[in-house]
């Protein structure tokens, strides 16, 4: 695993909150293994597995999709901004494929769209129906700003009420932030402490823009029986945000800043699944949902317990070409005097 980038961030923010205060008494670890040629591998036990917490091994309890581990909580976090347009005419079609394909129907899934501001567009439910409901409901809003990180956050808090659940969130946006109140580190810290998971399928406007179909800026009626945003928006976006010439030259300006969605799948142990036209986030989807079902949940008790920042290693103890992903650290509370 290569999260040398998200690991230096978390020592530095370590150094700066020794006292981040999070309980940690049973940490919880999502492995994904796969054989060199990236397929998902299957039949692993805990002996097949070391864990390391802050470089000493500790006993661990390994569950899998087949033997079962608890039910997932997914939060959906979509860029709704006017210059996502096209994107947008995307994900609207996907709402219906993740029950079937991501959360199962033990699990549940919300939505959550950002722009100029976080508007929360379904709470978390296992009814596919209304889930994809939501999803057609998306529409661009006149602005260019995507807080990101302020969604993000929202997510976490949301996804930290509910127990006993795996805790995931996907990010579909562009792959910067563009106006969060929120600091990407406090966001790292929040999503290591609640056990967290997140997910990018990140996509370029300006790529989306040039290659969509004129049809793809003006939004579907809304479906019969459910009310309207509850917020104001433009149905089309003017022509400088269809083909945004000058967000494609801003994009590469901000090259040298950082991907915001890069930074918080490798400080959490996710991916992301780049796209850029219908079957490439479709495919995403899929990528998605078969990781989720096919990983191993690690969980232990640490042996010797300590308040602050904990560096996580996982390694097979088979031999093999094997590529293994997880987060990289968690944090733990200062127990009470």
């Amino acid at each position: 695993m290569r999260f040398a980038g998200a690991l230096a961030l978390a020592v530095s923010l370590a150094a700066q909150n020794p006292q981040y205060n999070v309980q940690s008494r049973l940490v919880l670890v999502p492995v994904t293994v796969a054989d060199a040629e990236g397929r998902p591998v299957d039949g692993l036990a805990a002996s097949d597995f070391l864990i390391l917490d802050n470089g000493r091994p500790q006993t661990a309890v390994v569950d899998s999709f087949t033997t079962g581990v608890a039910p997932l909580a997914l939060v959906v976090a979509v860029q709704s901004s006017g210059i996502s347009a096209a994107a947008l005419a995307k994900v609207r079609r996907i709402g219906a494929m993740i029950q079937p394909l991501v959360t199962g129907e033990s699990g549940c899934a919300a939505l959550v769209a950002f722009a100029e501001r976080v508007d929360w567009r379904q709470d978390c439910t296992d009814d596919n129906d209304t889930l994809a409901r939501a999803f057609l409901r998306l529409r661009p809003e006149g602005e260019r700003r995507a807080r990101m990180l302020d969604a993000v956050s929202e997510s976490i808090e949301r996804l930290r009420a509910r127990p006993n659940v795996r805790r995931v969130v996907l990010v579909i946006s562009e792959s910067r932030d563009h106006g969060s109140q929120t600091r990407l580190e406090s966001v790292v810290m929040a999503a290591q402490a609640a056990g967290v998971t997140i997910y990018a399928a990140p996509f370029s406007a300006f790529k989306t823009a040039l290659t969509a179909k004129p049809s793809d800026f003006v939004p579907p009626p809304l479906p019969k029986g459910t009310p309207p945003p509850s917020h104001a928006s433009n149905p089309i976006p003017p022509l400088q945000d269809r083909m945004d010439i000058l967000g494609g030259i801003a994009e590469l300006a901000r090259l040298g800043k950082t991907n915001t969605t890069h930074a918080l799948a490798s400080a959490t142990g996710g991916a992301a699944f780049p796209f850029a036209g219908q079957k490439g986030l479709e495919d995403a989807i899929q990528k998605l949902g078969v990781e989720l079902h096919t990983q191993y949940l690690l969980s232990f008790t640490p042996q010797t317990p300590a308040p602050g920042y904990h560096r996580l290693e996982v390694r097979l103890r088979r031999p093999g070409d094997f590529r293994l992903r997880a987060r990289p650290a968690y944090w733990a509370a200062q127990e009470p005097r």
